[in-house]
């Protein structure tokens, strides 16, 4: 720097330190107040805190065995009283206040999400505030919506449905409602229904098809990097088909010399999947032969990714194996030795159907799970459960957008129907 003349040197450098410093202390300040009133930098998280002032979550998802038993005292001797179906149609009436006592994220929050649109269907049939609280958190302006209510339902839950999606532009009652009777083809078909009323909105990437009774273990930023990993496989649980040619036995061939694959209902596949289940002839000579079969819900989606040769972008290209990863649900079974997902114990011993009830004691077993969402939960045995997931889900959701935290999708990207995939 030039010397000022007339000031000894020792001045000079004093005058220069503080310049220095001033400027310095200016870009802090700048940096501190401008950029936040700008927009840029660490953000304030801007909805209503998601929180259970009756347990302490943080403790419980530690596997804290004195709050353990606290909560589970708490759940034997109070009584938790569920919202009404006129009382939830009385909330959504006043869209506002839904939003807000329901904490809804109404903004895409991030660049790669808004570019990621999701599109879901969900299965309804009883507890509309649980229903209430599973959109509340999968629930972006940029996803999409198709909520199938059983035709068995009562017209007060209907309403009260139909009123929670009225609130929202992207959420809507299915164009068909299917009387749902387990083990027979009107499992898959409101299924069927929502792909068909979803294909209208041409901006998705992934389809993800949900139950009443199921909550997410992912962000919905961590659905988008674990979905984007994927590099548009099929996320569909199949097994080998020897264990259970019963279920299609004496049915005759089926067709278009495919081999018949078991698996799960539940699934997270790309828009050709949908394409092809909607628009193919093949696809409609499938429907029909498992219509005739055992459980139809548990063959069509493994059937068409199981057998590569029908050619849909994303299937599966190597054998199915009873160990097969199968990151788009989690469930504990209580028998089903060959299950992915089987894990020792079920905490609270609470089984429907061979699957588990999860409870407040699977929460850290929850918490370390990497698939996108678990079944089953009940809302009054599960309820400190389900409250101290979205808890933990809305504190994961500030710290991203706070850019404090970010997802590693490496072990996705390894799975092996991400490597084996038809592209």
């Amino acid at each position: 720097m030039p010397c000022i003349p007339g000031l000894p040197a020792t001045s000079r450098r004093s005058r220069h330190l503080a310049v220095v410093m001033t400027i310095s202390v200016a870009v802090l300040v700048f940096n501190a107040i401008g950029l936040r009133f700008l927009g840029f930098g660490r953000r304030q998280f801007p909805w209503k805190q998601v929180k259970d002032n009756t347990v302490d979550c943080s403790r419980l998802i530690a596997g804290d065995v004195i709050e353990l038993n606290r909560a589970l005292e708490i759940q034997r001797s109070a009584s938790h009283t569920r919202m009404t179906d006129n009382q939830v149609t009385e909330l959504a009436l006043k869209c506002d206040n839904l939003k807000r006592e329901r904490s809804f994220v109404t903004s895409s929050l991030s660049e790669e999400e808004s570019n990621f649109p999701l599109a879901y269907s969900i299965l309804v049939y009883r507890d509309a505030e649980q229903v209430l609280n599973l959109l509340s958190a999968i629930y972006r302006p940029q996803n999409f919506y198709c909520i199938h209510v059983d035709a068995k339902a009562k017209r007060s839950y209907r309403q009260a449905i139909a009123a929670i999606a009225d609130c929202f532009p992207n959420v809507f009652l299915s164009s068909r409602s299917v009387d749902v009777r387990w083990g027979r083809f009107s499992v898959l078909e409101p299924e069927l229904v929502c792909m068909q009323d979803l294909w209208n909105y041409t901006h998705w990437k992934y389809f993800i098809n949900l139950t009443g009774q199921e909550f997410p273990l992912k962000t919905n930023y961590e659905l988008v990097k674990i979905l984007t990993a994927y590099n548009g496989a099929n996320d569909v649980r199949a097994t080998p088909s020897w264990g259970h040619r019963g279920r299609w036995f004496g049915k005759g061939p089926a067709p278009h010399g495919i081999t018949p694959r078991k698996g799960s209902v539940h699934v997270a596949v790309n828009r050709d999947f949908v394409d092809f289940v909607l628009h193919s002839h093949v696809s409609k000579d499938i429907q029909r032969w498992c219509n005739i079969t055992g459980v139809p819900d548990e063959t069509f989606f493994p059937s068409l990714n199981h057998n590569p040769k029908l050619g849909i972008k994303g299937s599966f290209t190597a054998k199915p194996k009873y160990n097969q990863p199968y990151m788009a649900r989690y469930k504990q079974w209580t028998s089903n030795k060959y299950s992915p997902n089987r894990v020792p114990s079920c905490a609270g011993q609470k089984f429907v159907r061979n699957i588990c009830i999860l409870s407040v004691g699977d929460l850290p077993t929850l918490d370390r799970r990497p698939e996108m969402f678990a079944n089953k939960f009940y809302a009054n045995y599960s309820r400190f459960a389900l409250s101290c997931l979205a808890e933990a889900l809305f504190n994961r959701t500030r710290d991203e957008y706070a850019g404090l935290l970010d997802i590693d999708t490496r072990p996705y990207q390894t799975l092996s129907f991400v490597k084996n995939q038809v592209l």
